[in-house]
């Protein structure tokens, strides 16, 4: 069999560039025999671990395909003729869409869904009104289109069937894992120049309003007026609505003081280990997340972790983690408090996240991952 992937644009989302880049690295280690052609850009092939396996084949495109729109011309109108070309069987796109019209070229199509349930919030989401509707119309398209659907958690499979009416037998729900250089506890020694590490609590999320950090500083900012915690909060941010952010600094200048806020944004992802590690807590208040990787990067840490309870948070994270209902400030400040100052339950925690995080394993991602395409 010949099975062709298509991992061309990783650099337009954090998520799905995660996923491909430890795809590429696991892969590795799992036993080829099928064939496999790999798509992937020229300045991409240079951050993977190229596979040695005989069996498989990059092909390199030129970085221009990384352009969202040249990408989705390529993708639709010039790949399916390339894969007949090749004599593929079947396409795996992680890249959140792909190919609509494969099956008149006689080609299975298999696609990974990593997106925070797009067809509710890519026409919310800020920046190119056409970008967005064309990625939320490809996106669904693509779901309807492909043979087998991948997603990151139950939770984005039962929401996808009851969206979008998709048969359940179609869907697979496979967890991501861990990516390895959480898992060396050796020491680190990449650090943020002139940042003191400590007394601190962190959140590595994206500015957009499904994120809820308003809420979040207003629970921060209660929990320093009545408790009187002497903590900065640490923000790494990528910045995706710049009208957001502007509210939300609009309300630090009228709330807090502004060195007890302090921002990193698009920071290089060497640096969050030492974060997570020196936190005091963790904490992630999104409202929708298909699966929420950053939460158990934190735990493999020893940082103790307090997240929203909605969507697929509590079923990736099980007990190991405290919840808070993330429409409620006065919650999210109780809960932090308990988290900063409850020195048992911060210990029982802290275990309970170091036993936990271990059983999300890229090795196990990647082969569940290869026994549906392949299969």
């Amino acid at each position: 069999m010949k099975i062709a992937i298509d991992m061309i644009g990783t650099s337009l989302g954090s998520g799905t560039k995660t996923y491909n880049l430890n795809f590429c690295e696991y892969i590795n280690n799992y036993i080829i025999k099928d064939r496999i052609f790999i798509f992937i850009t020229r300045d991409y092939l240079k951050k993977i671990n190229v596979s040695k396996n005989e069996n498989v084949n990059y092909i390199i495109k030129p970085s221009l395909l990384n352009n969202i729109f040249l990408r989705i011309i390529w993708m639709q109108l010039i790949l399916p003729f390339e894969l007949k070309f090749l004599g593929i069987n079947q396409l795996f796109s992680p890249m959140n869409m792909g190919p609509i019209f494969l099956k008149l070229f006689n080609i299975k199509f298999i696609l990974a869904l990593h997106s925070n349930l797009p067809w509710v919030f890519f026409s919310k989401m800020p920046g190119n009104i056409v970008r967005n509707y064309l990625t939320k119309f490809l996106m669904e398209l693509s779901i309807y289109a492909c043979d087998k659907l991948i997603v990151d958690s139950i939770f984005a499979k039962n929401e996808i069937t009851k969206l979008l009416k998709i048969e359940k037998k179609k869907i697979f729900p496979i967890y991501l894992g861990v990516d390895k250089k959480y898992l060396d506890n050796k020491k680190n020694e990449i650090y943020i120049e002139n940042f003191e590490y400590k007394n601190y609590i962190l959140s590595v999320l994206s500015c957009v309003k499904y994120h809820n950090i308003l809420n979040l500083l207003k629970g921060f900012k209660l929990l320093k007026k009545e408790k009187n915690i002497k903590l900065r909060f640490i923000f790494v941010l990528q910045i995706l609505d710049k009208d957001y952010f502007n509210q939300i600094k609009n309300f630090i200048s009228n709330n807090l003081n502004n060195d007890e806020i302090i921002f990193f944004h698009n920071l290089d992802n060497k640096y969050l280990i030492n974060l997570y590690r020196n936190a005091n807590l963790y904490v992630f208040s999104s409202y929708c997340e298909v699966f929420g990787l950053t939460t158990l990067e934190a735990m493999s840490q020893g940082c103790p972790v307090l997240i929203s309870n909605r969507s697929a948070l509590a079923e990736i994270n099980s007990n190991a983690a405290d919840y808070f209902d993330p429409d409620n400030e006065h919650e999210i400040k109780d809960a932090m408090y308990k988290s900063l100052n409850d020195t048992e339950h911060r210990k029982k925690m802290i275990k309970r996240g170091n036993d936990y995080f271990k059983i999300f394993d890229w090795d196990k991602t990647v082969s569940e991952t290869m026994k549906v395409i392949t299969y």
